[in-house]
């Protein structure tokens, strides 16, 4: 919307003015009217974030709260399913020394939470948190509560100054719970192999970024965040860090954006002897492939140091005097390893398309520490303007242990959701989750299911829309 400007109300010696330089009254109005309009635009590409490059390093409100990749307004819901369960793997093992496995049980949760984006004239705040309270019928050990909350707030302080604030907190004891929580960027604490087995965690992560624009086609970021993550069993171990970041973006045209990113990450893990530094450079492309389709490319290396403990065997002669085969024994590893990411989204009018696939370096997930990282998603969303919204999304991820030593730990997951409005502001919901894990080279595989269905209250004019 541009600003419609008085020009009733003018002095003669204006008019004058105009009709010696030759410009006309109408002409001026247009050229006034144009300019206002240009710098509502500027101003509107750099709060939301216009420039391609660091799509896939942003923060701030960048992703939260939005549903089939557009903003929404704020909207409350609350609700009870019906569940079943066959996923749950619990930290423990029978009087024969193996796991314990759990058959399929059957349930109720009661559910809440609220998401959605409110706009300001030069800020955006993002909300998504979602509590779940699970009961299980014959399987009181397994009850428990899931609370996801992620928060993101973008400011535009100044023309030449944005500010970009973060943060995730939670509780969850479920690992198929993380397939409905939101995908956000720079998430070092709550990824789809954040749990191998289902116990008790608590994560907290808070940072900020400042984008310092140059120029119409330059800009500047810097950023800092910290993490930490909590387990109950101890048997697992969490993790508390940091990570560092610059960006230098130019945008070569209205399409294309070109730049270079660096971040330095730090790991310690409290609960064992071991920590790690991580530097990471890369160069990345972003462009619009047409008025729908984005398409955001970065690759570089990443330099990792490694220290930690390890078994090792002895030799004969040593086991026989010693009494014992192995020995603990401290590491230090320097490697070099590959770092990248690909992100491809197509937005339609009411639906969003989103494929991915990247390595990086990862914290672990309680059992393997610090690790190379492969992942690859694939995503559709669609909410529609009468009663339906559906979410389909599937991939894989890996974890390669960098200094312990272990056989690499694979996972493939896939769900979908749908929500189907009612009369008195009820809504119909259901969703199916799957995953499949295995640890490469040894016997340990563990597939999971896990059905909701239930009812939903939540008001509004455009269907609920939860994942």
């Amino acid at each position: 919307m541009c600003l419609q400007l008085d020009t009733n109300n003018r002095h003669t010696s204006d008019s004058n003015w105009r009709l010696n330089t030759g410009i006309g009254e109408q002409s001026l109005k247009k050229r006034l009217i144009g300019l206002v309009c240009g710098m509502a635009s500027t101003a509107f590409a750099q709060l939301g974030g216009g420039y391609l490059g660091p799509a896939v390093l942003s923060s701030g409100a960048s992703g939260v709260g939005t549903r089939s990749g557009q903003q929404v307004d704020l909207r409350f819901y609350a609700g009870v399913n019906g569940i079943y369960d066959s996923s749950i793997q619990p930290v423990a093992v029978n009087a024969n020394g193996t796991l314990v496995t759990i058959n399929g049980l059957y349930g109720v949760e009661a559910n809440v939470g609220v998401y959605g984006t409110h706009d300001w004239k030069t800020a955006v705040l993002g909300l998504d948190y979602r509590g779940t309270f699970r009961e299980y019928n014959g399987g009181s050990a397994y009850d428990g509560i899931d609370q996801f909350l992620t928060l993101g707030y973008t400011w535009q302080e100044s023309r030449r100054v944005v500010f970009k604030a973060q943060a995730l907190a939670g509780t969850l004891s479920d690992g198929l719970a993380i397939g409905v929580l939101p995908t956000i960027t720079n998430n070092e604490v709550a990824t789809p192999t954040s749990l191998l087995f289902d116990n008790r965690s608590y994560y907290l992560q808070g940072g900020m970024d400042v984008t310092l624009i140059q120029s119409a086609r330059t800009l500047y970021t810097f950023g800092a965040q910290g993490f930490d993550v909590w387990r109950q069993s101890s048997y697992l171990v969490g993790v508390e860090g940091y990570n560092a970041r610059g960006t230098v973006e130019h945008r070569l045209n209205k399409n294309t954006s070109v730049g270079f990113n660096y971040q330095r990450q730090h790991y310690d893990f409290p609960k064992v002897f071991g920590q790690a530094n991580i530097d990471t450079g890369e160069i990345f492309v972003g462009t619009n492939l047409g008025r729908y389709w984005k398409l955001t490319v970065r690759g570089g290396i990443f330099h990792a140091e490694v220290s930690g403990l390890e078994s090792v065997a002895l030799s004969p002669v040593i086991a026989a005097l010693l009494g014992q085969t192995v020995a603990i024994q401290a590491f230090y590893r320097v490697n070099y390893y590959p770092s990248g990411q690909a992100a491809l989204t197509r937005r339609f009018k009411h639906a969003s398309l989103g494929l991915s696939y990247g390595q990086l370096a990862s914290p672990g997930n309680g059992i393997y520490l610090t690790s190379r990282s492969d992942n690859g998603t694939a995503s559709y969303s669609y909410t529609g303007i009468r009663r339906a919204s559906i979410a389909i999304s599937g991939g894989y991820s890996s974890l390669n242990s960098l200094g312990q030593g272990i056989a690499p730990y694979r996972l493939g997951f896939g769900g979908a959701g749908f929500t189907y409005t009612l009369p008195y502001q009820l809504h119909l919901v259901g969703r199916y989750d799957y995953h499949y894990q295995e640890i490469e080279s040894l016997t340990y595989k563990h597939t999971g299911n896990r059905v909701t269905v239930g009812l939903m209250f939540s008001p509004g004019q455009v269907p609920l829309s939860l994942w």
